[in-house]
């Protein structure tokens, strides 16, 4: 057996694909998908599913991400940045 990791293609449950080669596969396979419009995971590309709120709960990435201390120290401490004439500029987190 191989000592590769798989992972499941978001369009075709049939592909087991080594995880390495998935954001190659999801290109290729992403052009014959006729479903619903999957939407892609911010914390990880090859993650594609339907419902977001739903995969945020069990996707590591997203864990780690906010598991993060830097991360979160970076939040709290944010400042915004401001224009020349002194205004906030608005932007999001």
């Amino acid at each position: 057996m191989s000592d590769y990791e798989f992972g499941i293609c978001p369009f075709d449950k049939n592909h087991r694909i080594m995880l390495f080669r998935m954001p190659k596969h999801i290109v290729k396979c992403e052009k014959n998908y006729t479903g619903p419009p999957l939407k892609i995971c911010k914390y990880n590309a090859t993650h594609r599913v339907l419902d977001m709120e739903r995969h945020l709960e069990e996707c590591s990435y997203y864990r780690r991400y906010v598991d993060n201390e830097a991360v979160q120290m970076a939040l709290i401490t944010r400042i915004a940045p401001t224009q020349d004439d002194g205004f906030d500029v608005s932007t999001t987190l």
